[in-house]
């Protein structure tokens, strides 16, 4: 059989009965499976989005936790509170590290557009939190230097 076209990601030759078109791209049957599978949802990034809006609601724990168990003279509470900020520090480093991951993927292989909005939020989301969560940092030693009179 002669060649029809060529696979657009590995450059194979096709005969006209393996050509699968995408797209309006020809693949040849494993790249278009392949092609299938990266466009897909990608579970990870959903689950980071998710875990980073939960990260968004334990930036707002501290208040609420040294507000409720705040006694004169003693912080009681504040291992949960850093357990929180601490989940919400590793969610919005993992957001950034894997959004990045993503797109840089994504560039290389030509990615749907949805899937980029959704990477390029995942990273903002995450940007957001860390800076958040360095805003804390920033107001704890703040607190921490005046009340030992420093």
């Amino acid at each position: 059989m002669a060649a029809v076209a060529l696979c657009t990601r590995c450059g194979g030759f096709l005969c006209g009965a393996c050509t699968e078109v995408l797209e309006e791209a020809a693949y040849c049957e494993p790249c278009a499976e392949r092609r299938w599978q990266d466009t897909r949802p990608w579970r990870e990034g959903r689950g980071l989005l998710v875990a980073n809006v939960l990260g968004l609601l334990f930036l707002s724990a501290p208040l609420v936790q040294l507000s409720w168990t705040l006694e004169l003279g003693r912080l009681s509470g504040v291992e949960a509170m850093l357990m929180l900020l601490g989940w919400t520090l590793v969610a919005g480093g993992g957001g950034v590290a894997f959004s990045t991951w993503k797109l840089s993927r994504h560039t290389r292989e030509r990615a749907l557009r949805r899937w980029v909005g959704q990477a390029r939020a995942l990273r903002v989301l995450s940007a957001l939190i860390l800076l958040c969560l360095a805003f804390w940092v920033v107001i704890a030693v703040r607190v921490l230097v005046f009340r030992q009179g420093l």
